[in-house]
């Protein structure tokens, strides 16, 4: 029990080198989750900006007009709610024909990805 009091002392009169070093561990500790995250949830097997994916970059093309994102400006006529409507319907259809608990859902060919069939890896 008399720690306690020494420690709290010596907390107040060291308090800018404790205060450093819990900010790094807070930091280091969300670092650490987020990375874990990011491999849990298989967002590093869609990442293409990792290195060892320039060839992959390079092959997945997107041609559909459909993909393109809507202007943030200009006017807001029948025309362009049309646009908007039509874009967002085909791509609320498409998500509705897919099973959210299915693995098959992440493939390539329903992530749109055209990438070469011979690239099925993380290249190291």
């Amino acid at each position: 029990m008399k720690r306690l009091p020494r420690l709290r002392k010596w907390i107040t009169r060291n308090q800018w080198p404790v205060f450093i070093i819990a900010m790094l561990a807070v930091a280091l500790t969300f670092t650490s989750i987020s990375l874990w995250l990011y491999r849990v949830s298989g967002a590093a097997k869609l990442d293409l900006s990792r290195p060892g994916y320039e060839k992959v970059r390079e092959a997945v093309k997107d041609d559909s007009d459909s993909t393109k994102p809507f202007p943030p400006t200009g006017n807001l006529d029948a025309a362009a709610i049309a646009d908007f409507r039509s874009r967002y319907q085909t791509l609320k259809t498409g998500l509705d024909r897919m099973n959210n608990f299915d693995s098959a859902v992440m493939s390539d060919e329903n992530l749109g990805l055209g990438a070469e069939s011979s690239v099925t890896g993380p290249m190291e």
